[in-house]
């Protein structure tokens, strides 16, 4: 069921996305990989955030969609910086259909840094991190959260899926539960983010099984920077399947509910 959308989708101004990454290529391949809905969502530093240029996006994506077999959003992926601080300001959030805030995206200048990559500084930091984006106001989704990034950390995968794993075995599962609990009362949504097992760290899958315990639903996002990573691979429609959704535990925008 999750196959249907797709929330997390960078084009060509984002700064790490291909040039390929234009909204009719982009659109052709979401229908063909058998999306309905798709969400559009470029870094915030990607463009001047002023409501000018966000209403240039969004008739931007319009034109790019009619016609079109596929409903399309416009959205935006902040970031964290430290408890209470977001990238961008609640009216900036509010001229999108949604707001994904990644809560680790530590190689942007300002965001608060894990003190070393030992497990359980590393426990500590990434719930403290996942707290913060639960508890700001901008939030609609928690993106790719507990995920380690190979490139952000520059360690060997390998290594890193060991540090993960231990990560996740040091996490405070009280306090876990609590932000779960306020995510769930919130109505914010944690990203199914397909890196999880792309890295090797395929031990959060039972994050995504605590969140539909305490009530928390699920988005699906491939993260994509270029044309191949916007259908999900293999591995990871097989892991959505594993958790045999229902309708009402899968995030859309309000616009698509």
């Amino acid at each position: 069921m999750m196959r249907t959308a797709n929330y997390h989708i960078h084009t060509h101004y984002s700064p790490c996305a291909s040039r390929e990454m234009r909204l009719s290529d982009i659109l052709d391949a979401a229908e063909n990989a058998g999306y309905e809905r798709i969400g559009i969502a470029d870094h915030c530093y990607s463009f001047d955030l002023n409501s000018k240029r966000i209403k240039e996006l969004r008739a931007e994506v319009e034109e790019a969609a009619a016609d079109r077999d596929i409903e399309v959003c416009l959205g935006i992926e902040a970031y964290i910086m430290r408890h209470r601080l977001g990238s961008i300001t609640h009216q900036i959030a509010g001229l999108f259909d949604f707001v994904l805030v990644a809560p680790n995206h530590y190689h942007i200048r300002g965001v608060t840094q894990p003190s070393r990559l030992h497990p359980r500084i590393m426990a500590e930091h990434e719930l403290y991190m996942f707290e913060a984006a639960i508890s700001n106001p901008i939030t609609d989704v928690v993106a790719h959260p507990f995920v380690l990034s190979p490139r952000i950390f520059r360690v060997a995968p390998d290594r890193l899926a060991r540090l993960s794993l231990d990560m996740m075995d040091e996490l405070d599962e009280k306090r876990l539960v609590e932000a779960l609990e306020r995510a769930r009362l919130r109505e914010i949504a944690v990203e199914i983010n397909p890196k999880f097992l792309m890295f090797d760290q395929g031990h959060i899958g039972s994050f995504y099984r605590l969140c539909l315990e305490h009530g928390v639903r699920l988005s699906f996002g491939s993260d994509a920077h270029d044309l191949d990573s916007i259908a999900p691979s293999d591995e990871t429609a097989a892991f959505i399947k594993s958790l045999d959704l229902t309708e009402d535990q899968i995030w859309h925008p309000l616009g698509f509910d």
